[in-house]
């Protein structure tokens, strides 16, 4: 059976420290400390700056060998398309190769925005993206239900991607978690990874980065502690998923106040 790969989306929480770091660790500890509880881990600062081949070589690193990273992929291919976006995936792949050639790379994660909808236009530039990264393991994340139909999953089969589950808040134009329900025994997982983020389900503040100019990275949207109720749900789609063959990986991103690290090691202890 595949491995089962669990974990947070990001690391770098100084408030985390009394909730899953030690008070007194220092945060050049914070990544060997993280090796030993998880085996994988969400890289997001790449969205927000490019990453380089010797930054990604240096988690690995710092981490051991230990851990297997999915990399986001950089705004300037998912919510900022330019006209050179071909030199940004080019950027974006030689920084990949490291964490590759030292078989620690779990995905490549392009999570598209809200805005991104299903179009000819979009439907054009994903295919060309996905192109760019073939025989990579590439992960694509929608935020409109638009795309959560069979034809873009058989696309992106063809391709060689894998679609992401997000748990989200149950809001119009969000995909909806009745998703994840298994069809005739069959989740609706494309690709050979079957990769599950969660967002948290905090309805009343997910759009809080545009109503408050405090939540300067909206982070308030995350803030959600799952329940152990609400984390069994996941237990039997992720052996199920495992079974059929797919590399499961799950990543919590509800990092206020260390949810998501304190959910992530509890839905470890359920599956692993």
């Amino acid at each position: 059976m595949p491995e089962i790969l669990i974990g947070t989306s990001g690391y770098d929480y100084p408030e985390w420290r009394g909730v899953f770091y030690p008070d007194d660790l220092k945060r050049a500890d914070f990544l060997p400390y993280y090796a030993t509880q998880f085996n994988a881990l969400e890289l997001n600062s790449s969205f927000y700056n490019m990453p380089t081949a010797e930054r990604l070589l240096s988690f690995w690193e710092r981490s051991g060998g230990a851990l297997k990273f999915s990399v986001k992929a950089n705004r300037l291919l998912t919510h900022e398309i330019g006209r050179d976006w071909k030199s940004a995936a080019q950027e974006f792949l030689a920084a990949l190769k490291p964490l590759a050639q030292n078989e620690s790379l779990a995905s490549a994660l392009f999570q598209f925005p809200q805005s991104f909808h299903y179009t000819d236009q979009n439907r054009m530039y994903l295919s060309a993206l996905l192109a760019q990264f073939k025989g990579f393991p590439v992960v694509v994340e929608f935020r409109h239900a638009e795309w959560i139909r069979p034809s873009v999953f058989e696309g992106l089969f063809e391709r060689g991607a894998s679609l992401a589950f997000c748990d989200l808040p149950e809001l119009k134009d969000l995909p909806n978690k009745n998703f994840l329900q298994a069809q005739e025994g069959c989740l609706p997982f494309a690709g050979k990874i079957a990769y599950i983020r969660l967002h948290g389900r905090n309805a009343s503040a997910w759009y809080a980065k545009e109503n408050d100019p405090q939540d300067k990275n909206g982070s308030a949207r995350y803030r959600y502690d799952y329940s152990d109720d609400e984390l069994s749900e996941f237990a039997p789609v992720i052996q199920q998923a495992a079974s059929q063959g797919r590399q499961v990986q799950v990543f919590f991103n509800n990092h206020p106040d260390g949810s998501g690290a304190k959910n992530a090691k509890r839905l470890g202890e359920m599956v692993l």
